[in-house]
């Protein structure tokens, strides 16, 4: 009965024991709380903006490991607004060599501030590194609508559409037509036939072509599906040749030249 007694007391100190540990080394209910909206609070208030220039004063492209030492932990934060901030980070991707990175951290920025023309033209050139010259060059048109007399963008441009030979007819022959529709563009002269055919491509682009009176003006370029196309080629009387290339900012339309072509 004394072994008994003696193994109970034991028994005791060990359960009394161990829920004293238990409860010194786990905080309370309301303790862990106020730990997790300290974290919190902690995410909320960083200052996005603050850290943005100071990579500014870090200079992206002189120590861009240091820009992306300071950014990267904080590049999927959903409170991260600052159109500087994904800039920064992504011209120090870019100068490392890590263009996708680069890519998506210019994307985000673009999303903040649309028509930054700088963005613009550095996201192209992430493109081109990324082996993808039709949304290089769609881009580098988009940063020279904003500035079209800067030498880099002029340079790119040159050098893009000579890599794509954009200038050259497409080969619409075997491709699959999924669009063909009578637009009404000519409202001077409504017997004008103007006409919008839509072709899909074997690598998943699509090709748009704009008519008019058998005559074709333009070829819209896409290399995907989604909206905008890439990119436009031009001829501006209809007689085979194109000569110019211009961005096309949304959906393909027909532009202003071909609405009563002589």
């Amino acid at each position: 009965m004394k072994y008994k007694s003696t193994l109970a007391k034991k028994m005791k100190i060990i359960i009394i024991t161990t829920l004293s540990t238990l409860l010194f080394s786990y905080p309370s209910v309301p303790a862990r709380a106020g730990i997790l909206n300290a974290e919190e609070k902690e995410v909320s208030t960083v200052d996005y903006e603050a850290l943005a220039h100071r990579s500014e004063e870090l200079n992206p492209n002189k120590n861009p490991d240091e820009v992306i030492a300071l950014l990267e932990p904080h590049r999927y934060n959903k409170n991260n607004k600052s159109f500087i901030f994904y800039n920064s980070l992504g011209l120090a991707y870019k100068n490392k060599g890590r263009f996708k990175e680069a890519i998506t951290a210019y994307v985000r920025s673009l999303e903040l501030e649309p028509n930054e023309p700088g963005t613009q033209y550095n996201l192209g050139i992430a493109y081109f590194n990324n082996n993808e010259l039709s949304k290089a060059l769609s881009y580098i048109l988009k940063s020279a609508e904003q500035r079209p007399h800067h030498s880099g963008t002029k340079k790119w441009i040159d050098h893009l559409t000579k890599k794509l030979n954009v200038y050259k007819v497409p080969d619409i022959s075997g491709l699959k037509l999924v669009f063909d529709k009578k637009i009404n563009v000519n409202k001077k002269k409504p017997d004008k036939e103007s006409r919008l055919r839509m072709y899909i491509t074997h690598d998943g682009g699509r090709i748009q072509v704009l008519s008019v009176d058998d005559k074709i003006y333009s070829y819209g370029i896409d290399s995907d599906n989604k909206k905008p196309v890439d990119y436009v080629i031009i001829d501006n009387d209809g007689d085979g040749s194109f000569e110019k290339i211009i961005n096309s900012n949304s959906i393909f339309g027909v532009p202003t030249w071909a609405y009563n072509p002589e």
